[in-house]
Formats: C-alpha cells, sequence, structure tokens
C-alpha cells in the first residue's frame, strides 16, 4: 500500500472515530422483543418434576400496541377439559430501566409479574416472576427461559417454586414449543 493510500485510510478512520464513540451503546426499547412478534402455535406441557400432569395446546399472537410501546400477546389454550385466554404485556420500562412482562388470564384472578433479561444477541430471554398467590392459598414463584432455535421456533422452560417447598427448590415444571403459523 501507498503511502497516499494508507494516509487516507488512517484519516477516514480518524473521522468515524468521534462518531462510533458518540452513538455509543443501543438505546434499549420494547423493539428488543421483537423476536416474539408473530403468531405462534404451541404445546406446553407438564415435566415428571411438576407433581401434575398438565398439557395445553393453542396459539399465541404477539404484535405491537399503544403505539409500538408494549408488545401485546393474546393466548388460547386448551387443555382437553377447558380452555382459556391470556394475554401478555411486554415493554421495556425507561424509568425503572428494565424490561417487563405483565400477564392477565381468563381463568384466574391473580396477575403475572415478570422482570426480563435479554440475551446481547436477543435469543434468550429470562423471566423472574414475582410471587404469585393460587386459589389454594398457597403462592408461587416463576423463573423461566425463552430461548429462540432460530425465527421460527422457540422453547419456553418454567421453573417453579412453590410456598410449601424449600426456597432452593426450583424443579423444570413445564416445557413449551413454540413454532411460528404466521
Amino acid at each position: 500500500m501507498n503511502a497516499a493510500a494508507i494516509s487516507a485510510t488512517v484519516f477516514w478512520a480518524l473521522l468515524a472515530m468521534p462518531l462510533a464513540h458518540a452513538q455509543g451503546p443501543a438505546e434499549k426499547s420494547t423493539k428488543d422483543l421483537a423476536a416474539l412478534i408473530g403468531k405462534w402455535r404451541f404445546v406446553d406441557e407438564a415435566t415428571d418434576l411438576a407433581g401434575f400432569e398438565y398439557r395445553e395446546e393453542g396459539t399465541l399472537h404477539c404484535y405491537y400496541a399503544y403505539e409500538d410501546a408494549y408488545i401485546q400477546c393474546d393466548g388460547e389454550g386448551d387443555n382437553g377439559r377447558n380452555k382459556r385466554t391470556y394475554s401478555d404485556f411486554l415493554n421495556y420500562n425507561s424509568i425503572t430501566d428494565q424490561y417487563e412482562w405483565v400477564g392477565v388470564f381468563g381463568n384466574h384472578p391473580e396477575k403475572a409479574f415478570f422482570v426480563l433479561t435479554l440475551s446481547n444477541d436477543g435469543k434468550r430471554i429470562e423471566m423472574r416472576g414475582a410471587p404469585m398467590n393460587q386459589r389454594d392459598g398457597s403462592t408461587t414463584r416463576n423463573w423461566a427461559v425463552i430461548e429462540f432455535d432460530g425465527d421460527d421456533r422457540f422453547v419456553w422452560n418454567t421453573h417453579l417454586n412453590r410456598s410449601t417447598q424449600p426456597l432452593n427448590h426450583w424443579p423444570l415444571s413445564f416445557v413449551g414449543e413454540f413454532e411460528r403459523i404466521e
């Protein structure tokens, strides 16, 4: 490389440095959760560690809502005995600097609140749930991980701790498999 080419390369590299520094890290936003957008078919099953049998099949439709401030996911499920509907609202809360998930259910009066942690590539979402009261008087805590396998599939593993169990007991209780249908 001749001296003129080297000088030009150094000039453009130096010129670009302040721009790269000025941009800084990407701003967090609800759009960081965009991998969930779409229509999904799912099967959610209790594991042997859950202590009961459960299988639900259904659909989940996730889309931007409320001027794109949220992702709203509307779900319908059928476990063979009962059907249920639910809606989840996900967003980045710039006040608390965290991703949040709120779930409301047609078959349960309690709401679910989660704080989310995203992987750098957006392919893994870890969910830490607030304690949730159950009809039998117990409380459950959820910790879940959603992992994407490409653009058209994700697995949702839920660990459940009941108030009747030691605080360090978090068995894998549910495995949900989701496939994109639109």
